[in-house]
């Protein structure tokens, strides 16, 4: 028996009262006597740590003081007594100091020549009477010098490295590691003056002799380059080079303006929001000597670097192409036909243009985009049988709606054609309402159809449920117009064929002789609306009957100029036939 809601509120206070009393009668005594516990035994463990530091250390001083009072005896031997000594002069040579001040100052007043002997004779004094202590000081002094004459060589000694003076062209140009850097430095100049002068040519045997220097002296193979080109060209001119995935592509007078041209060329593909826009190929600015044929100026470098390597490629649409026949033939998918042109499915018409590559610049841009959009969520559709109607018979009850939610997506775009996708984050702002469809569920008699309502709903449903592939659309084929549409597929033979909506059977051809048709039904809805059912193997119904949606009229069949069993459907709009498919629900 269900409880009410005060049941349940009773209960659950119960509950909680019955867990308060149980936590503070045996959970909360429980953790005070472990706190207690726990804190005993930390504060006896604590305690005995702290004794046992204090015993351990009185020994240890104890045991250390005979060794401490050695080791001040060593150093007071060593340097101590040198400086106590060098502190006693000081004292002296201070106290002493206004007395020779006094000597010079009577000599100077008995004459001007005795002042000036005393004068110069104060530093031979002075060096007399404080001797000791500047031996106490040389003796202290000495060994410092000595260990910073010893730092300074070993220092100076490890800044010096082997290298290889190289001399090319009969020029000096400095010194190199090894071998191997002058071979880079070699490849990287003919590398620069590729076509552009044939006559150029890196001598691949120059002098080289060893030689210990300093670690700073040692060049490059970027330098080794621009001193190779110095020497071996008078048309040289100290520029800003670009390469593009290690390929030299040219040069231009000043980084400046190679550095304006790159940013021009991104700009062009920036926006106004979160973003990382930046080149797809590798690209290095090196400033160095290049031959002067190769520098561009800022203009004609943009226009070499956006040139187009690959130009916009189409297809023309012919007659019976369709969406997946068009993907198939030029070896693309949809979602990339779809992609190069918007409303592709819209367009598939004759003569009609499809782009199925774009242009692609040599130098191509990569952007990483964060971009916020709303995006539409599909309602679901729930059918309920009606026993009422028909098999074959559907009614919106309620129609579906869409729901919405915000997404926060990154996409990747290559030369301004999006590549991929990735949804960062997404929120339901509205949500969709489900679709509920009556359809019917009342079985048809196999051979004769019943007399039905007449009932016009004014919405048309499929008319072979069991089949739903269209091989034929509606217009011109092959030179001739195509009143309808016709529905076939494995199996389709004696298949129902059910009426699209309820009315009056208007027409007949149970015989198939004298028309195209073959076998056919014509029904009228009223409203100036009619539809017609041809090449069927049988008719189920007769002229004058009343059908319902979804009843059973006829089965598909293969009569009438047909070279094929299928279903020949139109739908006529006072006496007009138009396209069948965007009236069908």
């Amino acid at each position: 028996m269900p409880f009410n809601g005060n049941e349940i509120a009773q209960r659950a206070a119960r509950l909680i009262r019955k867990l308060r009393d149980g936590v503070k009668t045996i959970v909360w005594p429980r953790l005070k006597t472990a706190y207690r516990f726990c804190y005993s035994v930390s504060y006896l463990t604590g305690m005995q740590t702290v004794r046992m530091v204090r015993f351990a250390g009185k020994r240890l001083v104890r045991w250390l003081a005979p060794v401490g009072r050695l080791l001040y005896k060593a150093l007071d031997f060593l340097a101590l007594r040198h400086f106590r000594a060098i502190g006693r002069e000081a004292v002296r040579f201070v106290k002493g100091f206004p007395l020779a001040v006094r000597r010079v100052k009577e000599a100077f007043r008995r004459h001007p020549v005795c002042g000036l002997k005393q004068l110069l004779l104060l530093p031979f004094l002075a060096l007399r009477r404080h001797r000791y202590a500047l031996t106490s000081i040389l003796n202290l002094a000495a060994p410092i010098a000595a260990v910073f004459l010893l730092v300074s060589t070993v220092n100076y000694w490890s800044r010096q490295t082997f290298a290889l003076a190289l001399e090319y062209d009969g020029q000096t140009l400095g010194y190199i590691a090894d071998e191997s850097v002058f071979d880079e430095a070699a490849a990287m100049a003919t590398g620069r003056v590729i076509n552009t002068d044939n006559s150029f040519a890196v001598q691949r045997t120059p002098k080289m002799t060893l030689a210990v220097v300093s670690q700073s002296e040692i060049m490059d193979e970027a330098a080794v380059c621009d001193m190779i080109l110095r020497s071996s060209s008078d048309s040289i001119a100290e520029v800003c080079g670009l390469y593009i995935d290690g390929t030299f592509e040219g040069a231009v007078q000043s980084r400046t303006e190679l550095d304006a041209v790159l940013d021009s060329i991104l700009d062009a593909y920036r926006g106004d929001g979160e973003e990382r826009v930046e080149f797809l190929q590798d690209v290095e600015i090196v400033e160095g000597l290049y031959p002067i044929s190769t520098v561009k100026s800022a203009e004609e470098m943009k226009a070499y670097l956006t040139h187009q390597t690959v130009v916009d490629k189409y297809y023309t649409i012919i007659p019976g192409d369709a969406p997946l026949s068009i993907a198939a033939k030029t070896d693309m998918t949809l979602d990339q036909l779809r992609a190069l042109n918007p409303g592709f499915d819209k367009n598939i018409f004759p003569d009609v243009e499809v782009l199925i590559q774009k242009a692609q610049p040599y130098l191509r841009v990569q952007v990483v985009r964060t971009i916020q959009y709303t995006e539409t969520i599909d309602y679901t559709t729930k059918k309920v049988e009606d026993s009422n109607y028909y098999i074959g018979y559907q009614n919106v009850r309620t129609q579906g709606v869409e729901g919405e939610r915000s997404v926060t997506a990154e996409v990747t775009y290559l030369d301004g054609l999006e590549q991929s996708r990735t949804i960062l984050s997404s929120e339901v702002t509205k949500e969709p309402v489900e679709k509920v469809v009556v359809v019917g569920a009342k079985k048809v008699n196999p051979n004769v159809s019943a007399e039905g309502d007449g009932v016009v709903t004014g919405k048309f449903i499929w008319p072979l449920p069991s089949c739903k592939m269209v091989s034929s659309g509606y217009g011109y084929r092959n030179g001739r117009y195509h009143a309808g549409v016709d529905i076939s597929g494995n199996g389709v033979y004696g298949k129902e064929i059910l009426a699209a909506d309820g009315g009056t059977v208007v027409e007949v051809n149970p015989s198939g002789w004298g028309g195209g048709y073959g076998l056919y039904v014509i029904i009228d809805h009223g409203g100036g609306y009619r539809t017609v059912y041809a090449h069927c193997s049988s008719i189920n119904v007769r002229v004058g009957q009343k059908v319902s949606q979804g009843q059973l009229i006829a089965r598909a069949g293969n009569s009438g100029n047909s070279y094929g069993a299928h279903l020949h459907f139109e739908i006529r709009v006072n006496g007009q036939s138009v396209n069948p498919l965007p009236y069908i629900q």
